[in-house]
């Protein structure tokens, strides 16, 4: 072969050898393509599937002995943990536990063991969710049938449900439903839930009913829990530091965590510094009430010789100080709480004056609330409006009298007239009314004036409340002294717990995928 003919033979194969390549670099670059769009719209997809709910209504993310929760299921569960412990929060310490702005999973609750405000309430959320399974179940399987008063309250609240967004201005039941319950919970899902919750509830209930104690078990219980269940008499300051994040329009002020962090360090020495000096005139024995009026403006609260029963000083920061045995009358301390937000601390300064087991009696009524009409965005009702409604129940009251007038027609008549609805199904009993009660001054002074007897009747004002009005009283009886009382609830407390772990021993909790879907808060 010439040379010329060589090199020819060489160019043609070379053509062809790079012909070659392109073609499979091009089938390469074709199925690069074809797997980035696969990819692209296999995203789009998933995007929409969120978006849509579909997961999170149907993706499971628990079994409780089978029983299978989707994503939705376990959210509504973890936001009620949440909200039940921010709402505990706020009534004991006057502050959220929690940075409510933040995620929780950013947010340590154990520093010992790191771990996260997030796994501390799913941890609440996944045990309330198995009780109310089991109980549930057990009730189903035993045949239970659900008390009056327990399909009357979940009537209510089915009711109730179906018509807030009405009142609460929502566009549909869905969006009230998706607003306070979660983004991806429907009506009917709900509704299923409530009913478990409702026949979890009521049968449990019934079996604590049916545990009965002897005077030795009372006194057995309270030797061992004499801390919790004494009453103490404290006087107590509270001083807040505070960081402003909000100016006075309402805007949001922006600031970096060192600014907030620096602007708090500043607030608690000033509010430490107001708490020490008042500390100290205490100490010297200068009156509390006058101390109060003195430091009104400085104060973010202050409450004069409080009477307290054990179990619920046991939620304050300062409450083994007051418990210790070595306490004196007299005695003072101030005690810190970091509310753990980093916005919000708070000083205690708190002055003993006494503990003892408290035998005064406890009180039962029955009642009847007549509600005066208040004009819309009016903060109380007129004098015309009162008078009205006192003459409506006076009414009531005289067409008792002229009847049987006895507790049971007395019951029945607030039965279907009073504005209480959470005593009104009832027969309007309120029980076991002490000092420390927290219903209104007129209602609760009727109610505990020494020479009541069985059967006195009389109306009383209300104007402390959301529903102002008028009181119609029956006096019932006295009831067991407060420490009994106090007693009896922690007995039914430690009934409770026994009976739910032992109901729930053994129970499966399998978590499946749908958990990594969870969204919380």
């Amino acid at each position: 072969m010439s040379q010329s003919k060589e090199n020819k033979s060489q160019t043609k194969a070379e053509r062809q050898a790079k012909r070659h390549q392109e073609e499979r670099a091009n089938r390469r670059s074709m199925a690069l393509y074809t797997l980035v769009g696969v990819v692209v719209v296999v995203a789009a997809v998933a995007m929409i599937l969120w978006n849509s709910g579909i997961l999170q209504r149907n993706l499971t993310a628990v079994e409780v002995n089978g029983s299978k929760y989707t994503v939705a299921d376990v959210e509504l569960y973890f936001n009620s943990a949440y909200n039940t412990t921010v709402n505990t929060s706020i009534q004991q310490y006057y502050t959220t536990p929690f940075n409510t702005s933040e995620s929780t999973k950013d947010q340590v609750y154990d520093e010992e063991t790191g771990q996260s405000w997030y796994d501390y309430l799913m941890e609440q959320a996944l045990e309330n969710l198995k009780s109310d399974t089991i109980l549930a179940a057990k009730a189903t399987e035993e045949g239970y049938t659900m008390s009056q008063e327990g399909q009357e309250s979940l009537d209510a609240n089915i009711k109730q449900l179906e018509t807030a967004w009405l009142t609460s201005n929502y566009p549909s039941r869905e969006s009230y439903v998706r607003t306070n319950f979660g983004s991806f919970m429907t009506y009917d899902r709900l509704v299923e839930l409530i009913n478990m919750q409702a026949l979890a509830s009521d049968y449990i209930r019934s079996q604590v009913e049916a545990v009965t104690h002897t005077d030795e078990d009372y006194q057995a219980y309270y030797a061992e829990n004499a801390d919790t269940l004494d009453t103490y008499t404290l006087t107590q300051f509270l001083f807040q530091a505070t960081v402003n994040t909000v100016d006075d329009e309402g805007n949001t002020i922006e600031m970096t965590d060192e600014e907030k962090s620096a602007a708090l360090e500043e607030a608690k020495a000033e509010q430490k510094a107001l708490a020490e000096e008042l500390q100290a005139k205490l100490e010297a024995g200068e009156d509390p009430a006058a101390l109060a009026e003195e430091y009104s403006e400085q104060l973010y609260s202050s409450v004069i010789s409080r009477r307290t029963v054990g179990s619920s000083l046991a939620a304050y920061p300062y409450s083994e100080w007051a418990m210790d045995e070595s306490r004196q009358a007299g005695d003072v301390t101030l005690s810190e709480y970091d509310a753990g937000t980093g916005t919000v601390y708070n000083y205690y300064v708190v002055l003993f004056e006494g503990r003892e087991l408290d035998e005064s009696a406890t009180h039962n009524v029955r009642h009847i609330l007549v509600a005066a009409e208040q004009d819309e965005g009016a903060s109380e009702p007129t004098q015309e409006q009162y008078d009205e409604a006192y003459a409506k129940a006076e009414e009531l009251l005289n067409e008792w009298k002229a009847g049987e007038a006895t507790e049971d027609s007395f019951a029945a008549l607030a039965t279907e007239n009073s504005a209480d609805s959470g005593s009104a199904s009832d027969g309007g009993l309120i029980s076991n009314i002490t000092a420390d009660s927290t219903y209104v001054d007129t209602f609760k002074d009727w109610a505990l004036d020494p020479s009541r007897q069985s059967g006195d009747t009389g109306i009383v004002q209300n104007t402390g409340s959301s529903t102002k009005g008028w009181h119609i009283m029956y006096y019932v009886s006295s009831g067991d002294p407060i420490w009994k009382q106090t007693t009896a609830n922690g007995l039914l407390n430690q009934d409770y717990e026994n009976l739910v772990n032992a109901a729930v021993e053994g129970a499966t909790v399998t978590e499946s995928f749908g958990m990594n879907l969870v969204s919380g808060k």
